[in-house]
């Protein structure tokens, strides 16, 4: 057991051999592409990880009983553990390519969305606590957006498309705006972190798995 992943991979690659012994040709090339992705580079873990902290933070607004305020010191605590977490992951990565930017720009994104959340909690401000959810995913969309244009990237100018529409209809689902805007955030970090993204100045997961 001196390399798990290595084990677990070779594994699948079986499973893999029995399905098209059957005949199953698509299992196969499933079952190589899952046994392919069983490493992930620390892109693709903060990736992950900013994708469960989203889903848990909407979904704790959209079903928990919470008061706002310990809702607000709950996000707080799992955005800076992120930032912080991600800042680890990806720094060295991120200095080689010329990419520390990107650390800072979400860590400002982000710490400047909680603030104004704390703020609209905390003081009251109506006009942001009705309007938390297009504040996150217009956030997310700016983030985007400079990714696209900085790093002339097709799949990151499409993610921007993404949050920026769903920014103007998340209205449209009163009841469930936290839900989907928490979906519509994990979902493109998910798709991000197993799915190669384009960029056009260095490759998009320069570490060896």
């Amino acid at each position: 057991m001196r390399d798990p992943v290595g084990l677990a991979k070779a594994h699948l690659r079986f499973l893999a051999g029995e399905w098209v012994a059957q005949g199953n040709i698509i299992a196969e090339g499933l079952i190589e592409n899952i046994a392919e992705k069983v490493c992930f580079t620390s892109i693709d873990q903060a990736f992950i990880l900013w994708g469960l902290a989203s889903a848990l933070i909407f979904s704790i607004a959209q079903f928990s009983l919470l008061s706002w305020a310990t809702q607000a010191v709950i996000d707080a605590a799992i955005t800076g553990a992120c930032i912080a977490s991600t800042a680890g992951l990806t720094w060295q990565i991120a200095k080689a390519e010329n990419l520390r930017w990107i650390i800072f720009l979400w860590a400002i994104l982000m710490a400047g969305g909680m603030a104004l959340t704390a703020y609209g909690i905390f003081c009251g401000v109506s006009s942001i606590l009705i309007n938390l959810c297009p504040l996150w995913l217009g956030l997310c969309t700016v983030g985007y957006s400079i990714m696209g244009v900085r790093m002339r990237s097709h799949s990151f100018t499409a993610a921007a498309l993404i949050h920026g529409i769903s920014t103007l209809s998340v209205s449209l689902v009163p009841s469930w705006q936290f839900l989907a805007s928490g979906l519509v955030m994990a979902l493109t970090l998910f798709f991000f972190s197993v799915v190669p993204w384009d960029m056009r100045t260095v490759p998009a997961t320069g570490e060896p798995c």
